[in-house]
């Protein structure tokens, strides 16, 4: 029978145990020992306490399936969870709030905002005079350090990615294509924004109705349905625009509560929009005779930590990576597969004017953070009027605010494309809420010589994250 190693005699092998199922080298990373100690706590457990270890080759993960590690104190324990940044956080104490401020690189503000809710979910915190506080309760919390590893990084992943991203880009060919029309023919538009990879909303029961993990088949349905309605509107074309419109990524600290709502860190949030944009360019590639991807930053991925690059925005680093994977694809591929693909990437200014329809029609597209998706007023109206001046635009593009359709004035087009991310506290503040039964995630349209054809809402109906 086995016989559980008491907590107070071998507190490491209990941790160990605590741990399963996870990789000797994971278990390595978060006890902060090496692989060779796992691996004689391993020995000690089946020799010492007949307690039987199961390996998975194909999960490369030891684990421990007969035996219930939790104590009486933990069945009966209502502290609730903590998310990797908080139990990051109670993990680092005692510390101070500055210092914890300057190790995970935001501001003091949000740390005692984290301290407040560690708190609130039965965790014990001491403060002393010398303004440290103390977490009593560390022993209790289970360590997933070899996850929170990559949180203690994340402010020097941002500049580190961006640099790297450069160096691999100098050894590619940017990604041009020829954009031809003819008359008669048509180009074809999509413009998505506002993806917020990273943030978790729930309804008030609960219930958990956007995440981070669903936002993959968001971006396939955006692509499914834009093409689809191409097809519908039965127009030969010449070119396909795919607009990027910023704020794909999430960062913290951006309005208040936001830390609440993050459920993937930034190199998590970076990797889960990689493939299905690639996929988004790989379809549209294939169904237009030429492809221009234009991407425009937002503000929810500007990187705020000292001494970084104005540069190291999270939108750009994710259009960086994107535009590199294509330049390689195109670059070592036997067959000519992207080769009609093109980038127009907007870096330090707030818009990015583009060409359609061979030159004949200019596009505008800004995340949209200085400017009102209305025109109900004579200022609101002027500055759309200074906008077109400066630009001379036949059709605009913005996001941000959450909400879709025509902004109405006797102007240019001027397009504000809604968000997949359901309405919560930041967007009631924005004015955005939406009222109907779907929501709309993305806009396309026709465009022809002479401007605008027609243009279609692309929303949730028949979606199935």
């Amino acid at each position: 029978m086995s016989d559980l190693p008491d907590p107070d005699e071998a507190p490491r092998l209990r941790e160990y145990l605590e741990l399963l199922p996870t990789s000797t080298a994971d278990a390595a990373a978060a006890m902060g020992v090496q692989p060779t100690t796992v691996e004689g706590y391993r020995n000690r457990l089946e020799k010492h306490h007949d307690i039987g270890l199961e390996y998975d080759q194909s999960e490369n993960v030891w684990a421990c399936p007969d035996v219930d590690v939790a104590t009486d104190d933990e069945a009966d324990d209502d502290r609730e969870d903590l998310t990797e940044r908080e139990a990051y956080i109670y993990r680092s104490l005692p510390s101070s709030v500055s210092a914890l401020a300057e190790d995970l690189g935001v501001d003091e503000r949000v740390v005692r905002a984290h301290l407040d809710v560690i708190k609130a979910k039965g965790w014990s915190l001491d403060g002393d005079d010398a303004g440290n506080y103390h977490g009593p309760d560390q022993d209790h919390l289970r360590s997933s350090e070899h996850k929170q590893t990559r949180t203690r990084k994340a402010n020097k992943w941002w500049q580190a990615r961006h640099d790297e991203l450069v160096h691999d880009f100098a050894q590619l060919e940017w990604p041009t294509a020829s954009l031809n029309a003819y008359a008669g023919n048509e180009d074809w538009v999509t413009h998505l924004t506002d993806l917020h990879a990273g943030d978790r909303i729930r309804r008030d029961d609960g219930e958990v109705v956007y995440e981070t993990d669903m936002i993959p088949a968001v971006i396939d349905h955006i692509t499914e349905r834009s093409l689809s309605l191409a097809d519908k509107h039965g127009s030969f074309y010449d070119a396909g625009h795919l607009l990027w419109g910023g704020d794909f990524i999430t960062n913290e600290g951006i309005y208040e509560g936001q830390f609440e709502h993050l459920d993937a860190w930034l190199d998590e949030q970076h990797d889960i929009l990689v493939a299905p944009l690639l996929r988004q360019i790989k379809a549209f590639a294939e169904r237009f005779p030429t492809l221009q991807v234009v991407c425009q930053v937002g503000n929810h991925g500007q990187h705020r930590a000292s001494g970084t690059s104005r540069q190291a925005n999270a939108d750009l680093i994710l259009y960086k990576h994107i535009r590199n994977a294509v330049a390689a694809i195109r670059e070592y591929s036997d067959d000519d597969t992207l080769e009609n693909v093109q980038f127009l990437i907007g870096e330090a200014k707030a818009y990015r004017n583009f060409e359609m329809r061979g030159g004949d029609v200019l596009g505008h597209l800004r995340h949209g953070q200085d400017r009102r998706p209305q025109a109900e007023t004579s200022a609101r109206q002027n500055e759309w009027r200074g906008t077109l001046m400066d630009h001379d635009f036949d059709i605009a593009y913005m996001g941000h605010h959450h909400i879709s359709g025509r902004i109405p004035w006797d102007g240019p087009p001027v397009f504000c494309t809604g968000s997949p991310k359901p309405a919560g506290e930041f967007v009631e503040r924005l004015g955005g809420r939406p009222t109907r039964r779907y929501q709309d995630v993305a806009t396309a349209h026709g465009v022809s010589d002479q401007g605008l054809t027609s243009a279609f809402p692309i929303d949730t109906r028949d979606f199935e994250p």
